[in-house]
């Protein structure tokens, strides 16, 4: 008995279906989450540190004021006070519990911070425990966008190949965000990001 051939449509739902999951992972499989904010946070919150001496005003939100695809991306806002404040948001995701997973992470970062000065850090990779503190957060370079002149946003296609080993648990925590390392008030956007893990 031949089966009917389902319909384009059909094709690319499922094809979208798998690249969003986050089931848990078996030992042979891979997992692949992938988003660009247009229909929610897709399973991210909001987290910060070092924010209370003194107390720093700072948010994180979906916007529509700029994307890198799509309509919407997320907007990091602090005014960072006392040279210290980290904001990121964060995702959960469940794996087999104690193997390596080779992780390949992508992600739009829109910066107007221009040249080599005054620049700040940002906050990209994955860790085995849900990061609280500095010392638990994962960072990768600077937030210059390249320009030697104030020429508003650019957007930064960032790329980082990494590594996490899961725990009891089997749980990876996915970290992107900003650490304010000057004091000024500033805003990024974060799209378009893709993280794959790979069992070894």
């Amino acid at each position: 008995m031949r089966w009917p051939i389902p319909p384009l449509t059909s094709l690319a739902f499922l094809a979208i279906l798998v690249a969003c999951s986050d089931d848990p992972a078996g030992p042979d499989d891979g997992l692949v989450f992938e988003t660009s904010f247009e229909a929610g946070f897709d399973g991210f919150v909001t987290d910060g540190t070092d924010l209370d001496d003194p107390p720093i005003e700072w948010e994180i939100e979906r916007t529509d004021e700029r994307a890198d695809d799509g309509e919407w991306s997320v907007r990091l806002e602090i005014e960072n006070l006392n040279d210290a404040g980290k904001i990121w948001i964060e995702r959960r995701f469940e794996l087999e519990p104690g193997l390596v997973y080779d992780v390949e992470l992508s992600y739009a970062l829109a910066s107007a911070d221009f040249g080599d000065i005054n620049t700040w850090t940002v906050i990209a990779g994955v860790t085995p425990t849900d990061p609280e503190s500095a010392d638990d957060l994962p960072f990768q370079g600077s937030t210059a966008n390249g320009a030697d002149d104030d020429v508003g946003f650019v957007w930064l296609e960032r790329s980082h190949d990494l590594t996490v080993t899961t725990g009891a648990s089997g749980e990876a925590w996915l970290s992107l965000g900003v650490w304010g390392t000057s004091e000024f008030t500033r805003s990024y956007y974060l799209d378009d990001v893709r993280i794959s893990f790979a069992p070894r």
